[in-house]
């Protein structure tokens, strides 16, 4: 297996992974009609370098040439370029009125997503696919992301995963993370079918 920043020729294989990761609340979010899907804007916004769903900002893993996982991860002082850049994917893929009802629902993920710490190096759009699960892939690229923490002087690894994520959250505990909190269901959560989530966190 080898590991490799992702590039614009992943986007496809891209959006397939991270849907996979949060499928449940990344379409509450991103799904306004048949038309503008969650899948058809995460392969858009992985032609773009930079931002959130851009694919600088994840690594991939290749077994014979096959991408068959990435993640991505952030901080707490993100430049002002990395929001610039998820908000122009955004407009360019939905529009100036889509993007507002998609920025208006991805509110409802403060309520159940902490604030990043200065000492956090939070982990997400973690997928492996499901063929390729249960053979070490995922604790290799953990491995990877515990490294990138460290030279990066951070304190804790973090991540927030849904609670009916089961296989999920039981490869997380496996791996030495443990429950920090468990969010409520807000009423807007509630609204837009977004479940409450564990903030699970492993000091370094």
């Amino acid at each position: 297996m080898q590991t490799r920043q992702a590039k614009k020729s992943d986007a496809a294989i891209l959006g397939q992974l991270v849907l996979s990761s949060a499928p449940a609340s990344l379409a509450a979010i991103f799904d306004i009609n048949d038309e503008f899907s969650v899948l058809n804007f995460l392969r858009s916004s992985f032609s773009f370098a930079e931002g959130q769903y851009g694919y600088a900002n994840h690594w991939v893993a290749e077994i014979d040439n096959q991408v068959v996982a990435c993640f991505s991860s952030w901080r707490s002082d993100l430049p002002a370029l990395f929001n610039q850049a998820t908000l122009t994917a955004l407009i360019d893929y939905y529009g100036i009125t889509h993007t507002l009802a998609v920025v208006q629902a991805s509110q409802a993920l403060q309520d159940c997503i902490p604030k990043l710490q200065k000492h956090e190096w939070c982990i997400g759009h973690f997928a492996v696919l499901s063929q390729y699960q249960k053979q070490g892939v995922g604790t290799a690229l953990l491995r990877l992301m515990r490294q990138q923490a460290m030279t990066s002087s951070k304190l804790v690894l973090s991540l927030d995963v849904d609670c009916g994520n089961i296989q999920a959250i039981n490869f997380y505990l496996r791996q030495g993370f443990i429950e920090i909190n468990k969010s409520g269901v807000s009423p807007r959560m509630q609204a837009l079918g977004i479940s409450s989530h564990f903030h699970l966190s492993q000091k370094l």
